[in-house]
């Protein structure tokens, strides 16, 4: 009797057990499918490979789905980040370490211009991910890449360019180059980087030389402002000096229009009036002579008049006018 409950006892145990052993394989078994959901944010894309090989390239943001471990594995990519790297250190063999800023300039910070000047520059680069999937596989690290590059094209940059030009007006044109020989050679070893701003942080000379090349930038700056203000008031004052002589002209024509129509007029009242003195000699001497007494004198009402013998005449001017 004791044996059969003992064997009872084990049966049911045994039983127990297994259903355990189920329940827990089961939990474990909903928590290892449960583990292939996963999430991308807005600022993220999900790169997803199967076995090492990849499958999908290109997960929007959203909740999703995969094998999970070891089948499936998701990269989370933050392609909406902007990206800061700074280059301080212009060696190509630089290390990230190497390239934090130091509180003096290191000799590899320093380059040689086109006119053999020595300056210092140190720049930041703001770049994004584009291509998630080369940006993972194709370099073993995008941002040391990255530095190597840019260092070379500021190399080359500043080599083309006399240090008076990078030193006051050509900072901006450096900048330019610098993005896109940087981005040209991104492209050309399919990075999945793209260059967003160059910034160029300081330029110097070497410090023995600083103070003679701040006075001559001094002198530059002051130079383009002496230019700025003539042409500013050039700019200001020749508009009023053109629509001053554009009035003394429009004067000028008016007087001689007038001047000529006068002149026309005098010379065709004489012309009449030389006609009509061809025509009666003595009575036109006459009008003529009343005309200029009426114009001189406008008061006078008489005239009296004597010959050689003392005879006198009056004459009417009024009576003679109507």
């Amino acid at each position: 009797m004791e044996k059969t409950t003992l064997q009872h006892l084990e049966s049911t145990a045994r039983a127990l057990l297994r259903h355990y052993a189920l329940g827990i394989g089961a939990l474990l078994a909903v928590i290892y499918l449960g583990s292939g959901f996963y999430k991308i944010s807005e600022s993220e894309i999900g790169v997803v490979q199967r076995f090492g090989k990849v499958i999908d390239g290109s997960v929007g943001p959203g909740a999703h789905y995969r094998i999970p471990w070891p089948v499936d594995r998701v990269t989370k990519v933050p392609v909406r980040t902007t990206h800061t790297l700074e280059i301080t250190d212009l060696s190509l063999k630089q290390s990230p370490a190497a390239a934090r800023p130091q509180a003096t300039q290191p000799l590899s910070a320093y380059c040689i211009t086109g006119d053999n000047n020595i300056v210092f520059i140190d720049f930041l680069i703001r770049y994004n991910i584009v291509e998630p999937v080369k940006y993972l596989f194709i370099l073993n690290s995008g941002e040391d890449y990255l530095r190597h590059i840019a260092s070379a094209a500021a190399v080359q940059s500043l080599a083309t360019k006399t240090v008076d030009d990078i030193l006051t007006v050509g900072k901006k044109s450096v900048e330019v180059y610098l993005k896109e020989e940087i981005q040209k050679r991104l492209d050309l070893h399919d990075t999945g980087l793209g260059v967003g701003a160059i910034e160029i942080g300081d330029v110097s000379p070497h410090r023995g030389v600083r103070t003679f090349f701040e006075r001559v930038i001094n002198a530059q700056i002051q130079q383009r402002e002496v230019v700025n203000n003539a042409e500013s008031y050039a700019n200001e004052n020749l508009p009023r000096a053109k629509g001053e002589a554009s009035r003394i002209l429009e004067e000028a024509e008016a007087y001689k229009f007038d001047v000529v129509s006068r002149a026309e007029g005098d010379a065709d009242r004489f012309k009449k009036q030389y006609d009509e003195y061809r025509k009666a000699k003595t009575v036109t001497r006459q009008r003529l002579y009343l005309d200029f007494i009426q114009r001189k004198f406008p008061e006078l009402k008489k005239i009296i008049l004597v010959d050689n013998s003392g005879r006198q005449r009056v004459l009417n001017l009024r009576m003679l006018s109507n």
